[in-house]
């Protein structure tokens, strides 16, 4: 469907900017050709436009959506306003600007507003970490479920307001190809590797000790340090190593994965791996062999450096491997910060967009998009995956099995509801074996693994997902035409007995 926009005449040039990126959005998820230069708005299916005032729209515009004129302009710093409840042609939602008189509301300023995570910029409280304090953002200071996609249902507004001047069109998004099916991306963060046997009883007692007294899980903190003890003796092998294992589970139930590695240890809280050792660098190059991706984890402060990212790629692509994308460690990042470093190190996606201690939609968006960049007033040159559910972020201590099940299929379930996907989700090797969280909650992850079948799921790695989505976002405008680097044949071969190799190490 062609689909023109006529901006109000008066719009200042960035408010122009942004409702342009949020309607180039729009299409890209529904597999629209967006028109926005009146040279070439010859003959389009439907026109978008905005009032000039709230009185009743022309009654002789045809194949016209008048949309309320929502949008206002407002400092970087200044906060969003608060939320009102709609419900409206079959749409039931939150706004952040009322509409007026019987036009439908400004759903690209909608749009915009959860994509950007404009307010996400007027929050000045952080955590001990250094993120934006969940309490004082949108989400938090209004108590806002997200586990509602609000951006997506914004697009479903505008889609449906567009199917009632041209009736019989569908009123769900397109996919990119015929299967209709919805596509989700497991990632692992790799946040430990067994260095040594002691490595490896030091954590298993730091475990203990949160377990046990920290998350009131005594029984589960007397089990670690009882693995610590077996492991000091030498009788049972690191059980926090499940990067193996994990991968070639994976492999036997037909899918891959994304395996970000962290490539220097520049603070405490980074791990104890670096690339200088062989061992991790052999363990790469067994994962790209079995058909996972290797991607990057950017360390806990490489964001406070200009060019801190891009070193690390460069680090990888030292070493042999080219990373297409990855997730900031600890989730340790501001929007302002974030963007201009993934541009600068070139990737071509992100996933860090999610919560450390909740599931849901950060941005109110369960499709994959490129950031807005307010500094250049412009989109992105790459894409955003959010990550939606995270291991331990399922509340095992207040929940049990069921329950955490429960939260992850729900969110997933809203996600297919409203499109075809482009989401993550984050589970560390770590999180299975017992050694961690309890066991229960890797237990999730094979569980909505195997329920790809029955729910039209379709789970790959970050890479195969960029190759498989990127044009339809290049089309209408959004990103740049980009190759896709694969790592070279003698990169992918295999390491004979490494997981033998691997498991002795431990």
């Amino acid at each position: 469907m062609r689909i023109y926009l006529k901006m109000p005449d008066d719009a200042i040039p960035a408010l122009r900017s942004r409702l342009n990126y949020a309607f180039r959005l729009f299409c890209a998820i529904y597999g629209h050709e967006p028109l926005v230069e009146p040279a070439k708005a010859e003959n389009p299916d439907v026109t978008l436009r905005y009032t000039q005032s709230f009185s009743k729209a022309p009654a002789a515009a045809e194949r016209t959506v008048w949309l309320s004129r929502g949008y206002r302009a407002r400092r970087l710093r200044a906060p969003a306003p608060p939320p009102v409840k709609y419900a409206g042609k079959g749409i039931t939602t939150l706004l952040h600007h009322v509409p007026k008189g019987e036009h439908d509301p400004d759903w690209l300023w909608e749009i915009f507003e959860w994509v950007s995570c404009a307010d996400e910029y007027s929050v000045s409280l952080h955590d001990r970490v250094g993120r934006p304090l969940f309490a004082a953002t949108y989400a938090g200071r209004y108590n806002i479920n997200m586990f509602i996609p609000y951006a997506a249902i914004a697009m479903r507004g505008l889609q449906r307001a567009i199917c009632q001047v041209l009736p019989g069109e569908p009123e769900t998004p397109r996919g990119p190809d015929e299967t209709r099916s919805h596509l989700m991306i497991p990632t692992h963060d790799i946040d430990y590797f067994p260095m040594s046997r002691w490595h490896a009883v030091n954590r298993l007692l730091r475990n203990a000790v949160f377990s046990g007294l920290v998350a009131k899980h005594s029984l589960l903190g007397m089990r670690q340090a009882g693995m610590a003890l077996q492991v000091a003796m030498g009788r049972r092998l690191d059980p926090l190593h499940q990067i193996v294992q994990l991968a070639e589970e994976e492999r036997s139930r037909g899918f891959s994965a994304s395996y970000y590695f962290l490539t220097r240890h520049a603070h405490r809280r980074d791990a104890s791996y670096t690339l200088k050792h062989s061992i991790v660098l052999d363990l790469m190059h067994w994962l790209e062999s079995q058909g996972m991706e290797v991607g990057v984890h950017g360390s806990y402060s490489c964001m406070e450096h200009a060019c801190g990212l891009q070193n690390e790629v460069t680090d990888m692509h030292d070493h042999g491997f080219h990373p297409q994308g990855g997730r900031q460690h600890w989730l340790r990042y501001t929007l302002e910060r974030l963007i201009p470093a993934v541009e600068r190190a070139e990737l071509s996606y992100d996933t860090s967009m999610g919560w450390s201690d909740m599931i849901g939609f950060r941005a109110g968006a369960c499709f994959a998009f490129p950031p807005y960049d307010f500094g250049k007033e412009s989109a992105a040159s790459f894409l955003e995956i959010p990550m939606v559910v995270m291991d331990q972020s399922l509340e095992p201590k207040r929940d049990g099995l069921e329950e955490m099940l429960e939260r992850a299929t729900a969110v997933l379930a809203a996600s297919r509801q409203m499109g075809w996907g482009g989401i993550s989700l984050l589970w560390h090797p770590s999180a299975f074996g017992n050694a961690w969280l309890p066991s229960g909650v890797g237990e999730i992850f094979w569980k909505l693994a195997d329920l790809r079948t029955s729910c039209n799921d379709v789970w790959m790695k970050a890479s195969d997902f960029m190759e498989r989505i990127q044009q339809r976002y290049v089309s209408v405008g959004l990103l740049p035409a980009r190759d896709h680097p694969s790592a070279s044949e003698d990169q992918l071969c295999e390491i004979s007995g490494f997981a033998t190799k691997v498991e002795r190490a431990g």
